[in-house]
């Protein structure tokens, strides 16, 4: 019964053999069938993802490998149900179609438990379908965490004085880091200038960068500035100070 209702929920939000549609109308029906999921997933509805995922769908999440079809359902849809989800909030909704493929790309706010708990979750999402005889198949999902950084740490203003420089990153890269009044200020080379933000006092993001990139400065033992380390996404670059 079940694989039945989610057949024709997917087939609801497919189009009449022949009409005539405009894009509103496809990013409409996308949406209507983007909402439905979420309704599904809070349900803890398996059968309609069984019906709506193709057969060589892929997810990918956060810095996972990429998740097949079935991988996704077993841990999507375990065995001992946990009860129903609250539902999840969808906006900033847009559709990128081309014939039978479409692109949707969208917000989405997920109330999530720890314990007794509840805290919303936030996400951005870009999915990927594909129209197989009239009915949207979802081929492709990706999440990714809404860019946010940490609060800025009250620090002595003294040290900005301190970190102020020339770090050569090779003979042709130089960062030239500057205290303008209060400010930490770096440059790559002849590139805009972006002001350093302290985490802590040796740890400094830019809000123009990755959220999960990080600007280090290095003391030696003497407790001297000696060099900065820019690290993201698992790697590090680290700049000798020469001035």
């Amino acid at each position: 019964m079940r694989v039945a209702v989610a057949l024709a929920l997917v087939c609801s939000v497919s189009m009449p053999s022949g009409a005539q549609t405009t894009p509103q109308d496809v990013e409409a029906e996308l949406r209507r069938l983007t909402e439905q999921r979420f309704t599904a997933n809070a349900a803890q509805d398996r059968a309609f993802y069984e019906g709506l995922l193709a057969d060589n769908f892929r997810i990918l999440a956060g810095n996972q490998p990429p998740v097949t079809k079935q991988a996704y359902l077993t841990v999507e849809f375990p065995a001992q149900l946990p009860g129903r989800r609250a539902p999840s909030t969808v906006s900033a909704f847009n559709a990128a179609v081309s014939g039978d493929t479409a692109v949707v790309t969208y917000d989405v706010t997920e109330a999530m438990m720890m314990g007794d708990v509840r805290f919303e979750g936030h996400s951005l999402r870009m999915d990927t379908y594909a129209r197989v005889a009239g009915t949207w198949r979802l081929l492709s999902m990706a999440a990714a965490e809404r860019a946010s950084w940490p609060d800025v740490a009250r620090i002595d203003p003294g040290l900005y004085q301190a970190y102020a420089g020339t770090y050569e990153v090779s003979q042709t890269t130089h960062v030239v880091v500057t205290n303008e009044s209060g400010h930490l200020m770096a440059a790559v080379n002849t590139e805009p200038k972006v002001e350093l933000f302290p985490e802590n006092e040796t740890i400094f993001f830019d809000k123009t960068d990755s959220p999960f990139a990080r600007t280090i400065f290095e003391r030696d033992p003497a407790g001297k500035v000696v060099a900065q380390i820019y690290r993201t996404q698992g790697q590090q670059i680290r700049a000798r100070r020469i001035q």
